[in-house]
């Protein structure tokens, strides 16, 4: 199996490396300083990609089929910067992470569905790097912590299905990654468009199947994989 490191930065490490070449021949100034404290918010979709283990989950037990198939989800929020030196940045915010999921459930001939939906909120520390690619244009990538909260159990029910997300622990951290490029307007703040990648080495919650087939009631519990690549844009004031 591929080490958690090696999944975490190999998708960006190549895009960082096809860009080097044009950051080495940006020209810097002393006086192309980010402000010492800023402010900014930000959007982004989360896709699924079996690229970034966010795929299907299968699990078979007692004649049954139970399948988790994560679909689009959404982030929104905001986040505070620190300027740390010429070329770091400390980066902490708070984001809303709408996550969607199609739940199933087959016995023989007959399969029930379900959709859930869930809420998390998320509180990420980041230390970023900047490379000036030009004198507007900068090469910015970020790695640290992205500590996850699932304030209640959630739930939802379609007919002879229901399917709940019964958090294990109030608060559990993860690693996120963030690359992309930022481009600053004179006067209008900056505009950042990223990738970003979580990988979620504990379990949040268990994913739980409550399910009624031919009079039968069966209940069966999965751990769930909270991993997520996304497209994030920011907007930064001035």
């Amino acid at each position: 199996m591929m080490p958690i490191t090696a999944l975490l930065h190999r998708p960006f490490l190549y895009l960082l490396l096809a860009c080097l070449p044009l950051a080495s021949t940006a020209q810097e100034s002393d006086d192309l300083k980010d402000p010492a404290f800023n402010f900014g918010i930000q959007a982004g979709v989360i896709t699924p990609s079996a690229l970034f283990r966010v795929r299907n989950t299968v699990r078979e037990a007692e004649g049954m089929r139970y399948q988790i198939d994560p679909s689009t989800g959404f982030q929104v929020g905001g986040l505070a910067t620190f300027r740390l030196s010429k070329r770091f940045q400390l980066q902490g915010g708070l984001t809303l992470l709408l996550r969607n999921y199609d739940c199933s459930a087959t016995y023989e001939e007959q399969t029930l569905r379900a959709r859930l939906n869930t809420t998390l909120y998320e509180i990420p520390l980041l230390i970023t790097y900047y490379q000036r690619m030009s004198e507007r244009l900068l090469l910015s990538l970020g790695t640290g912590v992205n500590l996850q909260t699932l304030p209640s159990d959630l739930g939802t029910r379609e007919q002879h299905l229901q399917v709940l997300a019964l958090h294990k622990a109030f608060v559990l951290p993860a690693s996120l990654t963030v690359l992309g490029l930022e481009f600053r307007a004179k006067n209008r703040g900056g505009f950042f468009v990223g990738l970003s990648y979580c990988i979620t080495p504990f379990h949040l919650y268990d994913t739980v199947f409550l399910s009624k087939f031919d009079g039968r009631e069966r209940v069966y519990s999965a751990p769930h994989v909270g991993d997520y690549f996304g497209l994030v844009a920011r907007y930064y004031l001035d």
